[in-house]
């Protein structure tokens, strides 16, 4: 197949880098859930906080990164078994509380200062031209994304990229992503999974699609210049369903996409 019926595309880490407004989102709801912390981030956090941010499968997560780190765990420890509900425990703290805490953190922070929280996000180049592309075309571009879908909405707009708000999924859908490839399988293309292509930074995410039955001949690719590791990227070059794919691969063709190497 030369083109796709549906491209599928995760925001954070394929479409946007955010990491700015992710630790500043997540320190200052970590601020809330312990008021005794410093008012300013250690020097150093930052930097280790990007490092391990490819852990990090929902947005709930990223205040435990801050909290562990700050209890002294090693990055190595970190990124060698990632256990975000032990370290939940630890902080003693709801997982609903802390998710709520982001948002509100975000909601307030865009009513006091959106132009503030735009610049903290940033495009990947060469994506937003890409989409555009394809968006105008007989391809169908969806977003499917762990973010919140009207936050995705409102920093794709400001591109100038006009998704129908149903094509932009979020984690107000409560769902898999592998259910929401599904339905969009399902309503869009036919029930013919090999018509859909899925564009994701997350390998766990690609390997949980891959084992669907339903989702068997869908084309997965691994966006490695996303939030994963070098150890993933080397498990999906091992793979015989997931196909690595890089961002000078991305802005071209759909052809090229499937070519040998990255």
């Amino acid at each position: 197949m030369s083109a796709p019926a549906i491209l599928a595309l995760d925001f954070d880490g394929v479409l946007c880098d955010g990491m700015r407004e992710y630790f500043e989102t997540a320190w200052r709801a970590y601020r809330r859930l312990r008021p005794s912390v410093a008012p300013e981030p250690p020097r150093g956090l930052f930097d280790s906080f990007a490092r391990l941010r490819p852990l990090v499968e929902s947005g709930w997560e990223m205040p435990l990164v801050i909290h562990a780190v700050l209890a002294g765990a090693s990055e190595a420890e970190l990124l060698s078994g990632w256990r975000p509900e032990a370290w939940r425990r630890d902080i003693g703290v709801p997982r609903d509380t802390i998710a709520a805490e982001l948002d509100s953190v975000r909601d307030e922070w865009i009513t006091a200062d959106e132009q503030g929280w735009l610049d903290h996000h940033r495009f990947y180049p060469g994506v937003i031209e890409r989409v555009r592309r394809v968006a105008g075309g007989p391809t169908r571009v969806a977003v499917v994304t762990t973010k919140e879908g009207r936050f995705a909405l409102k920093l794709l707009r400001r591109q100038g990229v006009r998704l129908d708000p149903d094509r932009v999924v979020g984690k107000e859908a409560r769902r898999p992503k592998r259910e929401i490839l599904k339905d969009l399988v399902a309503r869009h293309a036919a029930g013919d999974a090999a018509r859909l292509w899925f564009v994701e930074d997350r390998l766990k995410t690609l390997e949980d699609a891959a084992r669907d039955p339903a989702l068997d001949g869908a084309r997965l690719f691994l966006a490695e210049w996303g939030y994963n590791t070098p150890e993933e990227r080397e498990t999906a070059r091992r793979d015989e369903r997931i196909i690595p794919l890089s961002l000078a691969r991305f802005a071209r063709d759909f052809p090229v996409w499937l070519e040998p190497g990255s």
